[in-house]
């Protein structure tokens, strides 16, 4: 025997221990040949499917698995051959009135001399954990839900108040002019109530008409179409630059909104002109960038944390013109990564070298 060795039955793995350790593991394992035929499975695997299906001579492994998972798992298995590599599936399906949730595992089985033999199949009881993740993000939702209600009491708080001083000062003055000038006092208040209304109908019917979908292109073409002239009579030049990409379907009413928030919140920004790009293109990992970045005078390092919260403003920088505040009292930011993040996308915001701020959509390859 060569020097550094050792036999499997010096080492204690002899078939025996090889076959206790097989049937005794916690997990499901089943194993496969090279051409997809189930060879083997432990007692979890047989008490998960059954005996006679895993025991049967010459059963193919997709067979095992529910009719709407078979063609997902014949491919990962033939991928797993090719590439050697681990590879993850999340399998749903009932069993004795009970929904389950395994996290399959696809590993493949090769020899001392290279050549694959086959995939092994372990599986992984992740019911309770994700019972246990739902509940939580129900609960991040419901937290979530109670801080935007909160924030909504307390602006329209401030608003009903500043409305009902300045119509009881109204009531008490004796001329018409200044009657005139306290009432007007209440048009601000008012329209910014109507704005936050507006922002508030314009989430919630979105989710109701998601299935109006447009290409990404042709949406962003179109709203820059829409925009451009409305942006130069302020004085802002609209700038894009698109590489073509497959066509990706988005939601019209969410894209729209996603746009006007952004494009708002820059103008807001820049209140003497200046410059708005937008630059749209996709990766070589099949990610989506949409990338819009205007000439203003940046994003506060202090407020980079809170940007996408709803109401979310300071006095002095963004109450003068920076993003999460203006036109969008504060709920602009915070719609724009809610919709986006329906799209499965992301929102990230960032500062320009030269200046400026930058915000970063990114949507993850399409499945279709």
């Amino acid at each position: 025997m060569a020097a550094g060795t050792t036999s499997s039955s010096q080492s204690g793995l002899d078939a025996a221990y090889l076959r206790s350790l097989f049937q005794g593991a916690g997990f499901a394992i089943l194993a496969c040949d090279a051409g997809g035929m189930v060879v083997a499975g432990n007692a979890a695997a047989v008490r998960l499917f059954d005996r006679e299906r895993v025991g049967t001579a010459g059963i193919a492994l997709s067979q095992l698995f529910p009719p709407s998972h078979r063609s997902a798992v014949e491919s990962l298995r033939k991928n797993c051959q090719e590439t050697l590599e681990s590879i993850e599936y999340q399998l749903e399906f009932e069993k004795g009135g009970q929904k389950l949730v395994y996290a399959v595992w696809f590993t493949p089985v090769v020899d001392q001399d290279g050549s694959v033999r086959g995939v092994s199949l372990w599986f992984r009881d992740i019911t309770k954990r994700t019972k246990l993740q739902r509940t939580v993000e129900k609960q991040q939702r419901l937290a979530s839900l109670g801080a935007l209600a909160g924030a909504v009491a307390h602006h329209y708080n401030n608003m009903l108040c500043s409305i009902a001083t300045s119509v009881e000062y109204a009531q008490n003055m004796n001329t018409m002019s200044a009657m005139r000038r306290a009432l007007g006092r209440s048009a601000e208040p008012l329209a910014r109530a109507a704005q936050i209304s507006q922002q508030l109908l314009a989430f919630a019917q979105a989710d109701h008409r998601s299935h109006d979908l447009c290409d990404l292109t042709e949406g962003l073409l179109y709203f820059v179409d829409e925009n451009e002239q409305r942006l130069r009579s302020q004085h802002i030049d609209l700038q894009l630059e698109w590489s073509p990409i497959p066509m990706r379907a988005v939601p019209r009413e969410h894209l729209h909104i996603v746009l006007k928030n952004v494009t708002d919140n820059a103008v807001d920004a820049m209140p003497a002109g200046g410059t708005l790009a937008a630059r749209l293109f996709q990766r070589d990992d099949g990610t989506v960038v949409l990338r819009i970045r205007d000439t203003g005078k940046g994003l506060p390092p202090e407020a980079m944390d809170h940007l996408f919260e709803p109401f979310f403003t300071t006095k002095g920088e963004l109450s003068a013109g920076g993003p999460g505040c203006g036109r969008n009292a504060g709920l602009g930011l915070a719609v724009v990564h809610g919709l986006v993040g329906e799209m499965n996308g992301t929102i990230t915001a960032s500062n320009a070298e030269d200046g400026g701020a930058v915000f970063e959509i990114v949507l993850p390859p399409s499945e279709e």
